[in-house]
């Protein structure tokens, strides 16, 4: 059996910029524990059609804030979060299951933690206790993953890099912030990140995402030579 790597933390923390790099590098490194291993580089959501639907369904949520009375929020809300859970039980089904399997490695840029913190932030007032109640509908089918690296970032500091990764895309007209990228929302959802980090320290290794990429960078590569050290090939 492989194992489950995931790479968690909010918008903004520069994970997944991190997660390409070290794909890059992991593929260039000729030495242990890197060598004769093989790796699953993935994410959530996914390019299905569950993650296209995902990805519509939040664009079309930035353009209608405010446009929709209570009940219909609400409705939205649990629509979008079981939308992420459909797309993350095809993604185990189809991707996740069948390498750890074959014994791969698997590395994935988001997964169940992301769906517990952020639809615990956007459910709050609308079901008691969110994110004990979104992560008791994973726990009966969701593959819990070995470890899981949290990339810890200010939120303000994050809006700042969103903002900047927008200004430097090729778009003319800079789009409104998804709700995903507004600081207040950001700052609730680092909370539950770091409420689940506590209560789970040996699964979670958190790294200060505040500081250069190169530091970072070297960081994670050391944290994940630690945890495959210890398993078996």
């Amino acid at each position: 059996m492989g194992i489950l790597i995931t790479f968690e933390g909010i918008d903004g923390s520069g994970k997944s910029t991190i997660a390409a790099e070290i794909a890059r590098r992991i593929a260039e490194e000729e030495g242990p524990p890197f060598a004769g291993r093989h790796f699953l580089f993935t994410a959530e959501p996914t390019e299905g059609e569950e993650g296209r639907l995902i990805r519509e369904k939040l664009k079309r949520a930035t353009r209608t804030t405010g446009d929709q009375g209570q009940r219909a929020k609400e409705a939205e809300q649990l629509e979008e979060l079981f939308l992420f859970m459909a797309d993350h039980a095809r993604h185990m089904a189809g991707t996740v299951i069948p390498a750890l399997e074959r014994g791969m490695v698997v590395i994935s840029d988001r997964y169940s933690d992301s769906r517990v913190a952020y639809q615990g932030a956007t459910l709050r007032g609308i079901i008691p206790r969110p994110l004990e109640w979104v992560r008791e509908l994973h726990r009966p089918w969701s593959v819990v993953p070995e470890r899981t690296v949290l990339f810890s970032i200010d939120p303000s500091l994050a809006v700042e890099r969103c903002l900047s990764r927008q200004e430097g895309s090729s778009s003319e007209r800079r789009k409104a912030p998804e709700k995903f990228e507004r600081e207040e929302f950001l700052g609730e959802v680092a909370r539950n990140f770091e409420l689940m980090a506590r209560s789970e320290p040996e699964r979670f290794v958190v790294i200060d995402a505040s500081r250069g990429k190169a530091e970072i960078l070297e960081e994670t590569l050391a944290a994940l030579a630690k945890i495959l050290s210890g398993t078996k090939k």
